[in-house]
């Protein structure tokens, strides 16, 4: 095997003996001068091919640990759903596990109206959702709230390649291309659509959209944080205005409280990457 670039100290690209590209890992791997080539093939603890090339960034910015337990819950998800799943999976499920123990630590706990629903429609998936974060409290000392196992049940759906919404009454890609258009009207600025900031915002947007068809309204736990955010956050929180006006129009939902903290999370975190606060 060619290792070909560094990623970090133990995360390379390299090739494969049929000149495939892959993703390596493996203590060391990336130390060395590049290229070179890799004798002990021992030294490799996983290898990933067929990665989007935008998820790379992840690996410099989430702690190996994670990367290590979101992989071995693939590992289980892929033993129990017969779907084929998309390769990127371990690198998303990692991004959402890694953001939800950083809201955790704050004490942002933000309620999933599609629990019953999502739990009834897809059971092993919710299942494994239950058994991910036994893992994760065991593994990685965090107790995330249960409402999470439905965020990674999502992450399992949405990955199977044969999994179609057929119950969305909407074009949900042309959605979130008008929510991005709002955002970047607001701020004057225009976000990089093939880097992983935006993958990542898009993702969340996905999932905020699921939420939609649950039709129920919330009760939030996080009135007080949402009160805060304003206050910090105001030309966030105007955005966001723009967007819940927006999808009130077009699908005749009233967006809640704990819809518009959630939309506030991952603007924030999307225009921080993206500078795009003036």
């Amino acid at each position: 095997m060619k290792v070909i670039k560094k990623i970090n100290n133990n995360v390379a690209i390299c090739l494969d003996n049929n000149n495939h590209e892959l993703i390596a890992f493996g203590k060391g791997i990336g130390f060395k001068q590049m290229p070179y080539e890799l004798e002990d093939l021992g030294v490799i603890t996983r290898t990933y091919y067929g990665i989007n090339m935008n998820y790379l960034g992840l690996l410099n910015e989430i702690d190996e640990s994670v990367f290590e337990v979101c992989a071995r819950i693939v590992d289980i998800a892929r033993n129990r759903i017969q779907s084929e799943l998309n390769p990127n999976l371990v690198f998303t499920l990692a991004d959402h596990v890694n953001f939800a123990i950083e809201r955790t630590r704050k004490g942002i706990i933000v309620k999933n109206p599609l629990f019953h629903d999502v739990e009834n429609l897809y059971t092993t998936e919710v299942n494994l959702g239950k058994e991910a974060l036994r893992l994760i409290e065991r593994e990685l000392h965090i107790d995330l709230p249960d409402s999470e196992a439905i965020g990674i049940a999502l992450h399992f759906i949405n990955a199977a390649e044969d999994y179609v919404n057929s119950s969305s009454s909407y074009d949900s890609d042309q959605l979130i291309d008008h929510i991005t258009k709002i955002v970047e009207d607001y701020y004057g600025k225009e976000i990089n659509r093939k880097g992983f900031n935006y993958s990542r915002f898009v993702t969340h947007c996905q999932y905020l959209l699921k939420r939609s068809e649950s039709n129920t309204i919330i009760s939030s736990e996080n009135k007080k944080l949402f009160r805060s955010m304003i206050q910090e956050f105001s030309e966030t929180y105007q955005c966001v205005i723009k967007i819940k006006d927006y999808l009130m129009e077009i699908l005749r939902w009233e967006l809640g409280e704990e819809e518009l903290l959630y939309l506030m999370l991952h603007i924030n975190r999307l225009c921080s990457r993206e500078d795009c606060y003036r």
